[in-house]
């Protein structure tokens, strides 16, 4: 069984995610966006290997400690395709107004592996599917854990809200559009651990976030929803 770990780190209190197996006594790093002493410590905690850092997208409050993790951790870096030129430009990267969290070079990381739309890759003994997610970000990219029912969805999709689009590359129709033919497909218990706040469902956000909805949707009507109607929050462990 697999274990999640998550670490609030940064001035924005991103999500870092720790995904430990127990078989393999590995682990992946998701989104280390900060604090490299910190995630070091936890991962010394779980007494278990890292294999591998998975980026969602590359603002700086993702990827700030990923430089000073691969100097001491010699593991894979896996973003996605469009990553490539999004990290060529530091104001993709770093925003206005957070010079003082990041600086250029802590951009100066290899990527391993540019992973490609619905490519299946394999780390720590988790098949996993990447999912290219653009909207918030050109880079955008989604991994979802099959055999955990488990996504991480980055700043694409959060509970009860989406991610921010009025920053270099946003853009808030193609945004929509990656939430509703990417991740409203996949089944509905999947449990969503976004990129900051609380973890959600897949169910549950295609029944309250408004924001995804499609015009004249409501609760209970909707070609992308179930007839069955769900009152509670989202059921999920951290």
């Amino acid at each position: 069984m697999r274990t999640i770990k998550t670490i609030h780190v940064g001035p924005l209190e991103t999500n870092c995610y720790l995904i430990g197996n127990p078989e393999t006594q590995q682990l992946l790093i998701v989104d280390p966006g900060a604090d490299p002493d910190e995630i070091r410590a936890e991962i010394r905690e779980t007494g278990m290997l890292p294999a591998a850092i998975l980026l969602t997208h590359c603002h700086f409050d993702h990827v700030g400690a990923v430089r000073e993790l691969l100097s001491v951790y010699d593991i894979p870096v896996v973003a996605s395709q469009a990553a490539k030129e999004f990290l060529a430009d530091s104001n993709n990267v770093m925003p206005g107004g957070f010079g003082e969290y990041f600086t250029e070079t802590q951009m100066n990381f290899r990527v391993s592996r540019y992973a490609e739309h619905e490519e299946l890759i394999e780390y720590a003994g988790f098949p996993i599917t990447c999912l290219a997610t653009p909207g918030h970000t050109d880079d955008g990219m989604c991994f979802f854990f099959p055999t955990e029912s488990v996504l991480f969805s980055g700043d694409t999709l959060f509970i009860e809200s989406v991610g921010r689009t009025d920053l270099p590359t946003g853009d808030a129709k193609v945004l929509l559009a990656s939430i509703r033919e990417q991740l409203y497909r996949l089944p509905e218990a999947t449990l969503v651990f976004p990129g900051h706040g609380p973890a959600t469902n897949i169910g549950y956000e295609k029944r309250y976030n408004i924001f995804t909805w499609e015009k004249g949707q409501t609760k209970g009507m909707t070609p992308l929803l179930s007839k069955k109607k769900d009152n509670g929050k989202p059921k999920v462990k951290d």
